[in-house]
């Protein structure tokens, strides 16, 4: 059962029948930006992945959501349809004024105001490496932002294709390769041609954030 809560958000009861992919979260990898952390809310892109209907995360060792997930044990999934957030919480901190809390399993939790759609999960049956921690997630309450209705929007190359681009921008910071400068401009290119004023703009703050 669904009801509109009085901030504007319509919101899915807390239980096993919360259906993941009606929030954006399908089989495979599902890229949205995550956010964590009860008293300063932090956001980052991570791709949760779903295999046979069981959602999990890796989040990499010393990364702000690692660190919040390790001590809390919570993460929310913000469905996000704006390339220039995606690029930002990549490599900037968000502003608190970008959060909002939500009540999730007794608790207040931040979710990202631009999101879609979300779900809070808690954190369970956690492992750990030497590089990262892996986490089976389990919803516990889910939500549309009603200004944006329950109609997710269509794939648009060009979002995608900022979406890969932040992916090798991260990967060329870690490694200098060259190599992920030329996938980078291949998929500036396709976000140009493809993709709106938004598209382009976060592909500007990629170039300047990587110096190119």
């Amino acid at each position: 059962m669904t009801g509109l809560s009085s901030d504007s958000r319509e919101f899915e009861k807390s239980d096993h029948a919360i259906d993941l992919s009606s929030f954006g979260i399908r089989e495979g990898i599902s890229e949205v930006i995550v956010s964590t952390g009860f008293e300063n809310p932090n956001a980052a892109p991570i791709g949760i992945i779903t295999k046979s209907g069981k959602p999990f995360v890796r989040l990499f060792k010393g990364s702000h959501t690692w660190t919040n997930v390790a001590k809390e044990r919570y993460l929310a999934s913000n469905v996000v349809y704006d390339p220039l957030l995606f690029v930002r919480s990549t490599f900037f901190d968000l502003e608190p004024s970008e959060f909002e809390y939500v009540p999730a399993g007794g608790l207040k939790f931040p979710i990202l105001k631009e999101a879609v759609a979300w779900v809070v999960f808690e954190c369970v049956n956690v492992k750990n490496t030497d590089q990262a921690l892996i986490a089976e997630l389990v919803p516990l309450e889910a939500g549309f932002n009603e200004k944006y209705g329950k109609n997710l929007p269509v794939p648009n190359r060009g979002f995608n294709a900022v979406l890969e681009a932040t992916v090798h921008a991260t990967r060329y910071q870690l490694s200098g390769d060259e190599k992920y400068l030329e996938w980078i401009r291949h998929y500036e290119t396709l976000a140009s041609k493809c993709g709106g004023d938004g598209e382009k703009k976060a592909m500007k703050l990629l170039y300047e954030v990587l110096g190119i």
